[in-house]
């Protein structure tokens, strides 16, 4: 009677993703690799070192993976986990006026790590944090793109502005004259 040694269980790292991206194989290392959806061995779902779940939408998905060597034995398993966060939606924000020479007011947004772009395609971030301090004191309209963080998924941008307007010219006035006990005019 020859018993065998059960060989190690796999390595296995748990993946993370957020929906909509592209979502990764899982990876085992380890000889005879086999994937399983649950913890008693039943439903084999692959083989291989590498395991494209097809899961696309949020949720935890957990796999156990065994590793047989030449003798037919199988290893415990490693318990792995493919993980799709939802996006976090756009922060709530409003938009801001001010006459040119007044304070000029901060663009606030409500979330969790909150981003300001200045274009709407996300490349020029320009500053990170709830208040933003603009800089700007000319008049014009100044949009701005503003995401929340959260899980490392960035959500969909709300644009925002800040519209400076022109302060009017003075009126046109002219003095009046009068002599006393004349009619005053307006």
């Amino acid at each position: 009677l020859e018993i065998y040694n059960v060989p190690s269980s796999p390595i296995v790292a748990n993946q993370t993703v957020c929906f909509g991206s592209s979502i990764p194989a899982l990876t085992a290392v380890g000889n005879n690799i086999s994937w399983y959806t649950d913890p008693t061995l039943t439903n084999l779902v692959s083989t291989g070192t590498n395991f494209s779940t097809g899961m696309t939408a949020v949720g935890v998905y957990t796999y156990y993976v065994t590793d047989t060597d030449i003798n037919g034995c199988e290893s415990t398993p490693s318990t792995i986990s493919l993980e799709i966060f939802n996006l976090p939606s756009a922060p709530l924000i409003s938009n801001q006026t001010a006459c040119e020479g007044s304070v000029i007011p901060n663009l606030s947004a409500i979330g969790n790590n909150v981003s300001w772009y200045s274009d709407s395609l996300l490349t020029n971030l320009i500053y990170t944090g709830n208040s933003f301090n603009t800089g700007q004191t000319s008049v014009g309209i100044y949009t701005y793109y503003v995401t929340e963080t959260l899980n490392g998924c960035e959500g969909p941008s709300t644009p925002v502005t800040l519209e400076i307007y022109n302060v009017p010219s003075s009126p046109i006035v002219a003095n009046q004259t009068v002599c006393f006990g004349s009619s005053i005019p307006a």
